[in-house]
């Protein structure tokens, strides 16, 4: 794995182990990471989500953790996804807001 492939392989679990955080709250579905989202779509099929009070489409903070538990301990991504399309730095600031 190169070191391109390695920050974005990292980033990526970064992320996902921010969403299973107790404290993680809800998200908007727009500020989920863009090359996630497809995924995160397929998994909320038949699970209830919400709008807020901007009308943007909002995930709860467990079905986010249940999502990122899939994608690392389960059945992963739903199609391969290249490390190479991952925007790394998209990655690490919705790690970073998670955090905040």
């Amino acid at each position: 794995m190169n070191s391109a492939s390695q920050a974005a392989y990292q980033a990526l679990r970064d992320y996902l182990n921010s969403l299973l955080s107790p404290t993680h709250p809800d998200q908007a579905l727009a500020e989920v990471p863009a090359a996630l989202r497809p995924g995160l779509e397929v998994f909320m099929r038949g699970k209830t989500e919400y709008q807020d009070e901007a009308g943007r489409r909002m995930i709860y903070a467990y079905d986010l953790a249940a999502w990122a538990s899939d994608l690392i301990h389960g059945a992963g991504l739903t199609t391969p996804l290249p490390l190479g399309t991952l925007n790394v730095a998209e990655l690490q600031a919705a790690t970073l807001r998670q955090a905040a």
